[in-house]
């Protein structure tokens, strides 16, 4: 029952949130959109940015509980199903945005349809982010056999950097995600504190660390101060 709990919560989240200025999913009118900032209030993509990193907030959520579910198979199954239900949205949005001829940098869409398929796109590059920087040896293991998927996902960090959506913890989300796939060079430190091997190390680090630790406590002690055997008196 967990499980599909979370297996429904992710591929929900996955499907994308309407990108509509209400996020009610019908949008508004170009008109009423354009009156809308005529009157000096928050613009069409500003709100669709702030909808976006609330959405954000509810996929790194989800991606930390699959770090923690069941065990390693469990998790590859589970990951598995995500990611190609991910590059089945990704895919369909990258061949309808292209067919209606829609570029990022163009100005924000008014139709609802063009709309939600750039939401899409945004999310679902930003998901399979949040997959393979926090659980890579799985995400890896699927992702890097299916050369399709690596020019769909090629094209996607092309979308969103130029598409100007992602932003602050987002933008680097994106960056340190083109670098673990190797889609650009690696910085020199790059390290991916969650790889399995990085984990051992970390792991042998903290055991060494406490074991040090003790025995630097235990020499302390012996070290202390105590009473002088024998005599005709006692000294600290």
């Amino acid at each position: 029952m967990y499980r599909l709990s979370i297996l429904f919560v992710t591929c929900a989240i996955i499907g994308g949130v309407s990108a509509s200025g209400d996020g009610s999913g019908g949008g508004k009118s170009e008109e009423s959109q354009q009156s809308h900032e005529g009157e000096g209030k928050v613009s069409p993509i500003d709100m669709y940015r702030s909808l976006f990193e609330k959405h954000r907030v509810m996929q790194l959520d989800a991606v930390k509980s699959i770090q923690t579910f069941g065990d390693y198979a469990q998790r590859h199954q589970l990951v598995k199903i995500m990611v190609q239900q991910l590059f089945k949205v990704l895919g369909e949005g990258k061949v309808n945005l292209t067919e209606w001829g829609y570029m990022p940098g163009d100005p924000f869409p008014t139709n609802t349809t063009v709309r939600d398929s750039m939401s899409k796109v945004l999310e679902n590059v930003a998901m399979f982010g949040d997959l393979v920087l926090r659980l890579p040896d799985i995400a890896h293991d699927i992702f890097d056999k299916n050369k399709e998927w690596q020019l769909i996902l090629g094209w996607g960090v092309w979308f969103c950097n130029e598409s100007k959506i992602f932003q602050g913890n987002s933008a680097k989300l994106l960056s340190l995600m083109a670098q673990e796939v190797n889609l650009v060079p690696r910085d020199e430190n790059y390290v991916n504190p969650f790889k399995n091997e990085n984990l051992m190390k970390e792991q042998m680090r903290i055991t060494d660390s406490k074991q040090k630790s003790k025995s630097k406590k235990k020499k302390e002690r012996k070290k202390g101060p105590r009473l002088s055997g024998g005599g005709k008196h006692t000294e600290l």
